[in-house]
Formats: structure tokens, C-alpha cells, sequence
């Protein structure tokens, strides 16, 4: 019987999947970062220590953490696996140029060639973010989602994530779905992803994720899964929120922590937006904020059951608690209560401080207990003030990525909530 398998976002986690930041990161400069997807360059030799205090939590808490380049020279020790592997991940193109034999494990990983020498061609492209591993694939149930990445830099990491488990013997028996990944039109990313229970199945509708890939995910898991609710949760596009586990995570049953007034008062966003404008505007300095116009837009709701019926909510939090799968009265709010701040735009200007620095992405390892950053006080302290236990790592470079600890993980086995 397959024993992998994830049915809620809060159930005792068990086994997870992670990457160490490691030399893909050495190509990044200041001139290519935004390409590469990041708003900073990590060091290395900070970050990869700040992931192995993470990873010894984990280990301490009875987690089995499974490293993905441990899978990944298991599968290639295997010389005939290995050139499977490659001729699967790699673009056919430059395998005219390249022997596949010529492309070792690591490179799969770092880029290729491994050198970094300035003059080298590079034929292929180093993959930053795939210490963020929430993204290229999840469970749901029992059954692997290999996801499509949005930007083409990332998307060989699915390719990889699914090529590794397909042939490592202790995924035998395990279901990987990748029709999403071999569908032109959609896009969907883990992150945007919440297994609010063995029923209902949240996927935000985001800068990275389309609503086509969610009604992909949405018609696979009512066709094969005993999934019968998938609520399409609208975000603004924007990088700030680039996904939905930027905004809102499960920290205990029917309990998370969302950004404050976020989901009913849009209005309070785009008024400290234009607050900010003006203030650049008075120091002759650019404004790089998102438009005030793009924030007032808010967010909605719309629930495909598998019956075929739909809903919609223009108040998410509100549809969220109809629907039974959050509990209002305990919601814990980035930044804390709104009894600390002395006006509504001074609680959304802290919490959007400490949601920069990815508050709201923790990571629950069984209900009531989570993961987050010791950077986030304010947020810690209202955790624990809800009777939501916290243990904190410090994490100043990994966070330079934009991602917290759920963000870091991708989830094997959880015991049901």
C-alpha cells in the first residue's frame, strides 16, 4: 500500500521533502537577480547553515526529512536511469550539443557547465529557487500533482522533481498526475495550493497561478480523488502576493494567519499605497510599490463542487467560514491585533513589513504547532497569544529568496488532521 500522502495542511507531518541552497546561486549577480526570480543575492555560506538548523527542527520533531539531491544521485547511479533522466529533463536541443553522459547530477541542479568562469558558455541555466520546494509538485491525498510552473526559469524544476520520484524505489506504487504540466494553457504553482482538509482544496488564482490550471487541478481531483470542494481563491497579481501561502497559511484546525483587513477593506491598502506615493513623489524618488488601483481591486471567491454547483463570495474569509473550513473568531492577523495600533493604516503598514519577510508563510508540523521566521515578533507573539505554539529559526538570508518555511517544504506524509 502507498504511504505517502498529504490531507490536510495541520494533520502531524511525518516525512517532508527539502533542497540546500547550494551553487546554483553562485551565477547570480546583481545584473540578472530579477531575471533569476530574486529581489536580493543570498550568500551562501549564511543561508545553507540557517536550512540546516531548519532541517535539524524537523529531525528533532520526528520528521524524516528526505533530501531531493540525495534521490537524485540514487536515480543517477544507475547509468542508464541517469541518461533516461537527463534526455527527460534537459531540452532536446541542447542535447545536440551535449553528450548526456557529459551531464552529471549536479548539473541538473547548478546549471551547466559547472564552472563559473565568466567566458564559459552557459547551455544551461542554474535553478535559484529550487530551494523553495514547495512549488514544483505537491500531494494531494495520495496522489503526486506535478505543477507547471509560470516562469520559464523554473520549469525545469517540475520535470526534474517528477523524473527523480517516477524512478526512486521508495515512491514505488505512488500516482503522479502530469497533466497539468503537459497543458500549454494552465500554470499552477504549490505554493498556491492548501489542503484545507480531505475534502476542500484551495487554490489561489495568482501572479503565477491561472484560473485554467486551477480548473485542471479542479476537474482531475473530483475525477479521481474523493476532493468535492476546489474554492478558486482570486489575488491581486502582484509580486508582493505572489502566492496564496504569502497571505494566508493553516496554522491549526479551521485556524490561519492572514495579512489584517486584507480580505474586506482592499480600501485601507490602496489608501497607505497612495500615502507612500506622495511621500516619494515629496522625496523625488521613484514609487515601486504595487498601484493603489490594483489593490482596491481586492479579492473574491468562486467554489466549484463536484456536483457541478458553483458559488461565489466576494468576502473570502467570509465564503471560507460558510463553507466550514475556517473558524473567524480564532484568526490570527499578521502583525497582531488591531487594538495595538492606534489607526487601521499603521496595522496594515507593520503587517505589510513583516509579510515582506513572510509572516504569514508558516508551516504547521501537527495542529496547533508551526514553524516561522524569529524575525516576525510581532506576528510570533500573537500566534502564541491564540494559544498557537511557535518554533522560531532564523532565517535573514533564506528570506532574501521571498519564502518561509511552507514555502521551503514540500510536504510526503501527514496523519489526517
Amino acid at each position: 500500500m502507498n504511504k505517502w500522502g498529504v490531507h490536510s495542511e495541520v494533520g502531524r507531518l511525518q516525512a517532508v521533502m527539502m533542497h540546500q541552497p547550494g551553487w546554483e546561486h553562485a551565477r547570480m549577480m546583481p545584473w540578472n537577480k530579477d531575471a533569476m526570480l530574486f529581489d536580493d543575492i543570498i550568500d551562501i555560506d549564511f543561508a545553507r547553515p540557517e536550512h540546516k538548523e531548519l532541517v535539524n527542527i524537523l529531525t528533532t520533531q520526528d520528521v524524516r526529512v528526505i533530501h531531493f539531491a540525495d534521490l537524485l544521485k540514487d536515480v543517477c547511479s544507475d547509468a542508464e536511469e541517469h541518461e533516461e533522466l537527463v534526455r527527460e529533463v534537459v531540452d532536446p536541443d541542447l542535447l545536440q550539443e551535449i553528450d548526456p553522459k557529459d551531464i552529471q547530477p549536479s548539473h541538473l541542479i547548478i546549471g551547466y557547465p559547472a564552472s563559473f568562469r565568466f567566458e564559459d558558455r552557459v547551455v544551461m541555466q542554474p535553478l535559484p529557487n529550487f530551494y523553495f520546494m514547495r512549488d514544483p509538485a505537491f500531494f494531494i491525498g495520495n496522489r503526486l500533482i506535478v505543477s507547471h510552473l509560470h516562469y520559464p526559469i523554473r520549469q525545469r524544476e517540475s520535470k526534474l522533481v517528477r523524473g527523480v520520484i517516477a524512478r526512486h524505489p521508495i515512491f514505488e506504487g505512488v500516482t503522479i498526475y502530469d497533466g497539468i504540466l503537459n497543458d500549454p494553457e494552465a500554470t499552477i504553482e504549490g505554493g498556491d495550493v492548501l489542503v484545507a482538509n480531505n475534502k476542500t482544496v484551495l487554490v489561489g488564482i495568482s501572479e503565477r497561478t491561472n484560473e485554467h490550471g486551477a480548473d485542471h487541478l479542479a476537474r482531475y481531483l473530483f475525477e479521481q480523488t474523493g476532493i468535492s470542494r476546489v474554492c478558486k481563491i482570486f489575488i491581486p497579481h502582484l509580486h508582493e502576493f505572489m502566492h496564496l501561502d504569502t497571505l494566508m497559511t493553516f496554522v491549526d484546525r479551521q485556524q490561519i494567519v492572514t495579512l489584517p483587513l486584507f480580505w474586506d477593506r482592499p480600501d485601507i491598502y490602496a489608501e497607505v499605497a497612495r500615502r507612500v506615493q506622495r511621500q516619494c513623489e515629496k522625496w523625488q524618488a521613484p514609487y515601486r510599490g504595487p498601484s493603489p488601483e490594483a489593490l482596491e481591486e481586492g479579492c473574491s471567491m468562486k467554489v466549484l463542487f463536484a456536483d457541478g454547483e458553483e458559488r461565489h463570495y466576494a468576502n473570502v474569509l467570509e465564503g471560507l467560514a460558510a463553507l466550514n473550513v475556517i473558524v473567524p473568531e480564532i484568526t490570527v492577523t499578521v502583525g497582531g491585533p488591531q487594538s495595538l495600533y492606534r489607526t487601521m493604516e499603521e496595522h496594515v503598514q507593520e503587517a505589510l513589513r513583516e509579510q515582506w519577510n513572510d509572516a504569514a508563510n508558516t508551516f504547521a508540523l501537527k495542529p496547533g504547532t508551526v514553524l516561522c521566521y524569529s524575525r516576525n515578533a510581532a506576528t510570533r507573539r500573537a500566534l502564541e497569544q491564540n494559544m498557537v505554539e511557535v518554533i522560531e529559526f532564523i532565517g535573514g538570508e533564506l528570506v532574501r529568496g521571498r519564502g518561509g518555511p511552507r514555502c521551503m517544504t514540500m510536504p510526503l506524509m501527514r496523519e489526517f488532521a
